[in-house]
C-alpha cells in the first residue's frame, strides 16, 4: 500500500456519486473528503488481517478487494468481494471490535481510507446514513448465511458447481470464467487438489474446457444438477 495525492474536491465528487453517500449533507461529504486519505494497492497487497484493530473504513475507488475468512487450521476462504463504490471495514468501527476478516487487493486498486473518528462523526450526525449502513450489514449477513448453508450441506462437487454457475452468471452466461484453481479453492473452502480433481473429471466428461486461469462451461445443465444434488 502506498499513499497517493488527490484533491479533496475530486474525492468529494466521487463520494457524492455513490448511492450510499449521495444523500449526505454537503458538510458531511466535505468532512469525509477532507478527512480520508487516498492509497494505492497492487495485486496481493494486504489491507488488514483478521484480528487487527478496526481503525478505518475503506471505499473502493477503483479495483477489486477480496474479503477473506481465516480458519483455525490455516485455510483461507474468500467470502465476499468489494468493487468500485463499495464500502467495507466499517463494521469493526461500529462495533468497536477487531477485524473479523482479512482484506487483500485482488487487482491493482485505488482506495479512500476513512479514519474511524471521521467515519463515526458522520454516522452520529446523519441518522439516515446510519440506517443505510444497517441495511447493508443485514444484506451481507444474509449472504453469509446462504454461503454457510451451502458449505454445511453441499458436498465438494456441489460447492464447486455452484460457484462456477455464480461466476458465469456474473459474466452474463457467456460461458467463459477467468479464475485460477487456487481462487476456486479459496472461494469454496476446499483444498486445491480437490478442485483440480473435480475439474479434471468434468473436463473428461465434456462438461467444460479448462485452460490457464480460464474455464469454458459446455454443459451448464450438468453443473446445475450437481448443485441441486441430482444424479447426472
Amino acid at each position: 500500500m502506498r499513499a497517493a495525492g488527490e484533491s479533496s474536491s475530486a474525492i468529494f465528487e466521487f463520494f457524492a456519486e455513490i448511492p450510499l453517500f449521495s444523500k449526505l449533507s454537503k458538510t458531511s461529504l466535505l468532512s469525509l473528503a477532507r478527512g480520508c486519505r487516498t492509497e494505492l494497492a497492487d495485486k496481493g497487497d494486504v489491507l488488514f488481517i483478521q484480528s487487527d484493530p478496526s481503525e478505518s473504513a475503506y471505499l473502493v475507488r477503483d479495483g477489486d478487494i477480496s474479503i477473506i475468512l481465516n480458519s483455525a487450521d490455516g485455510r483461507e476462504m474468500v467470502i465476499n468481494e468489494m468493487h468500485r463504490g463499495d464500502l467495507f471495514g466499517e463494521l469493526g468501527i461500529l462495533t468497536r471490535k477487531p477485524r473479523s476478516t482479512s482484506a487483500i487487493a485482488h487487482t491493482k486498486s485505488k482506495l479512500y481510507v476513512i479514519p474511524d473518528q471521521t467515519f463515526m462523526n458522520v454516522v452520529e450526525q446523519e441518522p439516515r446514513f446510519a440506517f443505510r449502513l444497517l441495511e447493508i450489514t443485514a444484506a451481507r449477513l444474509q449472504m453469509s448465511g446462504r454461503r454457510e448453508s451451502a458449505l454445511a450441506f453441499m458436498d465438494a462437487q456441489a460447492r464447486l458447481a455452484r460457484l462456477l454457475l455464480e461466476l458465469e452468471k456474473l459474466e452474463h452466461k457467456k460461458g467463459y470464467i477467468t479464475i485460477s484453481q487456487e481462487e476456486l479453492a479459496q472461494r469454496t473452502g476446499l483444498i486445491r487438489q480437490t478442485v483440480a480433481k473435480a475439474l479434471g473429471k468434468w473436463r473428461r466428461a465434456g462438461w467444460l474446457i479448462t485452460g490457464r486461469g480460464r474455464i469454458l462451461i459446455l454443459n451448464r445443465k450438468a453443473l446445475e444438477n450437481l448443485e441441486n444434488n441430482l444424479l447426472v
